[in-house]
């Protein structure tokens, strides 16, 4: 059975890295930001600089963007994966003090 002390204990733990996990959100969430403006910015040259049907240019700036299109989707992802971490350690928190405040009670 937990103490009050061990949830506490867990739950300084589960805010420091609560802490970390928001500074990591915010660096990839501008790193995706950076990467989404830089895709938009390569296809929109590559276009501009295609001549022919619309369609034709479109299929062609598609194509010279796909490097930096996959860069972007790929920092996507992981601020994605940074959201679910910082939820999974929110949850956790919630789920302790609820721990906590049962306990305090049986005391």
């Amino acid at each position: 059975m937990l103490t009050q002390v061990d949830i506490e204990d867990r739950l300084i733990g589960y805010m420091d890295a609560l802490e970390e996990a928001t500074d990591l959100f915010q660096t990839l969430s501008e790193e995706a930001a950076v990467a989404e403006a830089d895709a938009k910015s390569v296809w929109a040259q590559a276009y501009l600089s295609m001549s022919g049907p619309v369609r034709q240019r479109e299929a062609l700036a598609d194509l010279e963007a796909d490097e930096a299109e996959r860069i972007y989707k790929v920092a996507e992802a992981r601020m994605k994966a940074a959201r679910e971490h910082l939820l999974s350690l929110r949850t956790a928190i919630d789920a302790l003090r609820t721990l906590n405040a049962n306990v305090r009670v049986q005391v």
